[in-house]
């Protein structure tokens, strides 16, 4: 449910249609047309026919029409029909490449990947998007685990426990428990765990999981000895 409010929500948000683009000085220039070159240059036609080019670098921003596909691919998730969505979400990430769009199709496409257990492509688009929120660093690093990136994703998570937000570091803690736990080292694994409970009592879920791993694996030391 929480999913399908928080498409809505990106449905609502991205509703106005425009093309533009916005200068490095903050001036929004508008047009009627808008394209992009693979270098990442725009080419803006104005209201009267006026051609503009900016490379980029020259511009901060720069915006399509709401490709129609997008809304398509929206009711489509909305429906609890992802796969059909798949296709029109790839139309728009190619078509809408560096005009704003293209990052509204990825986080979708991310998202559904990630809720449908399809976690190596549901890594893939996270680590497409510009922005990464903290909502988008937490699935990111945990799609990652669960499709098997342990290399690339502990440098990850050891950066996070050193210079993250309390949050990240605690979620970085319990992912390397995890990891930790699934290759055997399980004291390694509670003791990351056992951090949590003990140091991020104000993060309440994150120290409640912890607490619950740490509750699950009480028994492990006995059957080990036996």
């Amino acid at each position: 449910m929480r999913w399908r409010n928080s498409l809505l929500l990106l449905l609502l948000a991205g509703s106005a249609e425009a093309a533009y683009v916005v200068t490095q000085s903050g001036r929004q220039i508008n047009g009627t047309q808008i394209s992009a070159a693979e270098d990442g240059s725009v080419t803006l036609v104005t209201a009267t026919g006026q051609k503009m080019t900016f490379r980029k670098g020259q511009y901060r921003s720069a915006s399509a029409d709401r490709p129609p596909e997008l809304a398509q691919a929206e009711r489509l998730l909305l429906e609890g029909q992802g796969e059909k969505a798949v296709p029109l979400l790839e139309i728009v990430k190619a078509d809408c490449r560096f005009l704003a769009w293209d990052q509204n199709a990825i986080l979708l496409l991310a998202n559904h990947y990630y809720a449908t257990g399809q976690f190596a492509q549901a890594a893939t688009e996270f680590q497409r998007l510009e922005k990464q929120d903290a909502d988008v660093q937490a699935k990111l690093r945990e799609a990652m685990v669960k499709s098997g990136q342990t290399g690339s994703v502990l440098p990850v998570l050891e950066q996070d426990i050193a210079t993250g937000t309390r949050e990240a570091a605690a979620q970085a803690y319990l992912m390397r428990g995890d990891l930790k736990a699934a290759q055997g080292d399980t004291q390694g694994a509670r003791r990351d765990w056992l951090k949590v409970a003990t140091f991020f009592k104000a993060q309440q879920e994150l120290a409640k999981t912890a607490e619950q791993k740490l509750g699950q694996q009480e028994d492990l030391p006995q059957k080990n000895a036996k």
